[in-house]
């Protein structure tokens, strides 16, 4: 039994793993939160074994969720911590979606899943950007500000060139995860002002990248679409939602050719 101790805004956790295939894993996809010397867990996880590849995952004792291979290990241990750090920092609002930090500043990346968000994440670390997240963007209210979230970024298929990936990514079943220390950037681990949002769109027959203004109104609607914890704030969370709509701007990014969507992202962050 191997235990991995994870410092997660805040959050104190350990996961008791039965084996190396297990804490390797999770160790690799959280190695940017790794803390050896924690006070006393806020979540404690205890992972066992049911055969070569499949595991129970147990929190506090409760009931176990049964996970068939590594892809759903990663799976549900990833949606437990992100649904109980909610219980736990109720001070803030969780986007679903990726950030980025450029000179000084954060851009989110926000799309529905398959839309290309983590494929475009993973091209702008190439092109000047730093990793914050590539799933979750903690607003922290009053501020302005964006936390860090930079568990390994994940994709479900591999890139196409020139952004390969590096030697030491991880492979699940069904996904493809990088870890923080693989990332041709800079990781990030304080928080960021908030710059830009861009509505993330695939579109193969686009002729080209385009970047499209949208008011206050409309990116606040689209945030708040995204956000999962609305009811820890007042107003269902309008109010932070709003704020965070008016202190940055909003475009939709229609994307195909990567490396002219990322610097098509570059320009108009340089004016935002």
């Amino acid at each position: 039994m191997r235990t991995l101790q994870l410092n997660i805004l805040g959050v104190n956790i350990q996961a008791h793993c039965p084996n190396s295939f297990a804490y390797d894993l999770l160790h690799g996809c959280y190695s940017a939160f790794v803390n050896p010397e924690l006070s006393p867990p806020h979540l404690n996880y205890e992972i066992h074994a049911r055969g070569a590849s499949s595991f129970d995952i147990c929190l506090h004792q409760e009931a176990p969720i049964v996970c068939e291979n590594d892809y759903e290990l990663m799976y549900f241990f990833e949606k437990s911590i992100t649904v109980e750090m909610q219980k736990i920092r109720t001070d803030l609002l969780f986007l679903h979606g990726g950030a980025l930090e450029y000179q000084g500043r954060c851009c989110l990346f926000t799309a529905p899943s398959g839309s290309g968000k983590s494929t475009t994440t993973w091209a702008a670390l190439h092109h000047g950007f730093n990793y914050m997240s590539d799933e979750l963007a903690p607003i922290i209210p009053g501020t302005n500000m964006v936390a860090c979230y930079p568990h390994a970024l994940c994709l479900k298929t591999p890139p196409p060139p020139p952004y390969d990936l590096p030697p030491g990514t991880l492979k699940t079943a069904h996904t493809l995860h990088v870890p923080a220390e693989k990332l041709p950037c800079k990781t990030l681990l304080e928080p960021v002002p908030l710059a830009a949002v861009f509505f993330v769109r695939y579109d193969p027959t686009a002729a080209a990248p385009q970047v499209r203004p949208v008011t206050t109104a409309e990116s606040g609607a689209r945030l708040y679409s995204n956000a999962l914890n609305l009811l820890c704030h007042s107003r269902y969370g309008l109010d932070v939602v709003i704020a965070a709509a008016s202190r940055s701007r909003g475009f939709e990014l229609i994307t195909n050719n990567l490396a002219a969507s990322c610097d098509l992202v570059k320009q108009t962050m340089s004016r935002a």
